[in-house]
């Protein structure tokens, strides 16, 4: 489960050298008032616990930095899928740059993710959720094949307080009949 390429991505596995570039990038409001865990400011310290955390994840569990084939070098993003120890699930999180927005990067980075988590775990499910005030977020789940299964709140911190989000889930056999129907 290593690097993940697709038409325009490379989706590589995170290292603690991502730090200084991950807290620069994402020390943006734009990002962060649409993520529930990460905090605003955003230092590099933040970054340092983020990898520390994500890298001693159980293998169930999978990171990427999302880089351009164009430019590798440069993280524009991170997407992940994060199993849950009590179920056969996982919550698939992301976050991208401004810059690339609206230029289809993390439907195709989202959907390499699902690929990934099917076929290389047993997990049953993969769930996520999106802040109301950012449908994008939503079209790049619904393009995954992910389907509405509620609506909550969730605390953001960045934004101090619980945000109105929507709940999505994909089951593993949703994904096998549609893969089948390609």
């Amino acid at each position: 489960m290593g690097v993940i390429e697709t038409e325009r991505l490379v989706l590589r596995p995170l290292t603690p050298e991502d730090a200084a570039e991950i807290a620069a990038k994402i020390d943006d409001y734009q990002i962060s008032k649409n993520l529930a865990r990460v905090p605003f400011p955003y230092h590099l310290s933040d970054a340092e616990e983020f990898l520390d955390w994500a890298l001693a994840l159980d293998h169930r569990s999978a990171f990427r930095a999302i880089t351009l084939k164009s430019d590798p070098q440069q993280i524009v993003g991170i997407i992940s899928y994060d199993w849950m120890q009590d179920a056969q699930k996982a919550e698939l999180g992301y976050w991208l740059v401004p810059e690339v927005w609206g230029k289809g990067i993390m439907t195709e980075a989202a959907k390499a993710m699902v690929e990934l988590a099917f076929t290389h775990s047993d997990l049953d499910s993969l769930s996520s959720c999106y802040f109301n005030e950012n449908p994008a977020s939503g079209k790049v789940l619904s393009r995954a094949g992910f389907v509405v299964t509620g609506a909550c709140s969730q605390f953001s911190r960045a934004r101090g307080g619980d945000v109105p989000v929507t709940t999505v889930r994909l089951a593993r056999a949703d994904w096998l009949n549609k893969k089948a129907a390609v």
